[in-house]
């Protein structure tokens, strides 16, 4: 049940945060059309198609005794897809400087290709467990103000915590983890295998100018339920605080970025008034030197899920106390002509309560881990072909074990 609730969950939110990276700036639009007195409207995009084979052993115990409560026996599955990305075409407008202040908006819808059931299934919806077509998300619908201020930005954009931490994931442009092999939606990539999704959501953010390469952004956001393993924290009086302090600079052969960002948040239950509160913490670096790209980043705190921060459905025991989470993701690339070669290994864990010890262990997922390598080649700017290798591992506190291996082939074209 709980596995259910978590795939319409992260169905429904994740892959399009990548997105950002590839087309969240109108500065990089294919198409710029002009208006009356400066106006002008630009539009951006991507389409990635993945082939993907995924191999899943059926859940075991260190001895080898197979768990008979396993879901599913050893699975093989191929399916053409999206990865991780979904699709997008986007629309950017911006207007003419008025009194110093640079003003734009932007609208985004996020398809993704395949069918979430049978094959002549035609509806578009977001409930992939129903046997609809394919799915259409508007997911980023913003405005933002520039100047020498800052920026200001109001509407539903990515929150920032852990925004980076996805952002710089190896497997942005690929497909990493599958989410599952049978519905609609998009992949993991390493959600929930070194970080978790924040997801986007409506908001009001400020971010403070360049100074000296440091930026402080402090968001105040939509608030979320807390969700557990006994039910969900839906009473919200308050919204949700995020920060994030980033610096980047340049470095004598190469160039560095790294980032700290956090979370707080409250919610009650709604019978018992009984109070929780989601706190996170996240950073990482990144830094360039020559061919060699190298990533660490993490995440840690209370009330945040093994994969989804916040409602997906582990962020609290069965007497509605705080789980702790923390995770982490490496990886190093090296590009060579027109191809990059990575390898990412990435970990996420969920330490147990007092009252998980007195309950069935197997309940409980301890770790979700995996393994990538990939190969990234830009035919040109705008296309780039993929070929990646995932090997994952779920863990349980009954010393079970489930793992997977994947195969992805794919394209990615972006305007």
């Amino acid at each position: 049940m709980k596995k259910t609730i978590l795939s319409k969950l992260v169905t429904g939110l994740l892959g399009v945060a990548a997105l950002v990276a590839v087309a969240g700036s109108p500065a990089q639009a294919a198409f710029v059309v002009g208006g009356e007195n400066g106006w002008q409207m630009s539009f951006d995009g991507m389409i990635n198609v993945f082939a993907v084979y995924d191999a899943k052993d059926q859940r075991q115990l260190d001895n080898g005794t197979l768990v008979a409560a396993s879901p599913a026996d050893q699975l093989q599955s191929f399916r053409i897809r999206t990865g991780l990305l979904p699709s997008i075409f986007a629309f950017n407008v911006k207007s003419p400087t008025i009194n110093g202040v640079d003003y734009g908006a932007r609208i985004g819808l996020y398809p993704q290709i395949q069918n979430a059931g049978t094959r002549t299934g035609l509806a578009v919806g977001s409930d992939f467990s129903q046997g609809n077509g394919t799915s259409l998300d508007v997911r980023e619908v913003f405005m933002t103000a520039d100047g020498c201020f800052g920026q200001v930005l109001a509407g539903r954009a990515l929150n920032l915590f852990e925004g980076k931490n996805i952002l710089t994931d190896m497997t942005l442009i690929g497909n990493g983890v599958p989410l599952n092999m049978t519905g609609g939606g998009v992949d993991l990539g390493h959600i929930g295998h070194g970080y978790t999704y924040t997801s986007f959501g409506p908001q009001f953010r400020y971010t403070t100018p360049d100074m000296k390469g440091f930026k402080v952004a402090l968001e105040i956001a939509d608030p979320s339920q807390i969700v557990g393993a006994g039910g969900a924290a839906t009473t919200i009086n308050q919204p949700r605080f995020e920060t994030e302090i980033s610096y980047a600079t340049n470095l004598p052969g190469g160039k560095m970025n790294a980032w700290l960002s956090g979370l707080y948040q409250e919610a009650k239950f709604n019978t018992t008034l009984h109070k929780v509160a989601s706190i996170g913490g996240a950073g990482g670096v990144q830094a360039f030197f020559g061919p060699v790209e190298a990533l660490i980043s993490g995440f840690g705190g209370q009330a945040l899920g093994l994969t989804l921060t916040q409602d997906g459905g582990d962020a609290l025991d069965n007497v509605n106390k705080e789980r702790i989470h923390y995770g982490g993701l490496a990886h190093v690339t090296y590009t060579i002509g027109k191809a990059k070669l990575g390898a990412q290994y990435g970990l996420n864990y969920a330490d147990r309560t007092d009252n998980d010890k007195t309950v069935a262990a197997s309940s409980l997922t301890k770790s979700q881990q995996a393994v990538t390598g990939g190969v990234y080649y830009s035919v040109n700017k705008y296309m780039t072909l993929v070929g990646e290798y995932t090997y994952e591992r779920t863990s349980w506190y009954d010393s079970s074990r489930q793992t997977q291996n994947i195969v992805s082939l794919g394209t990615v074209f972006v305007w």
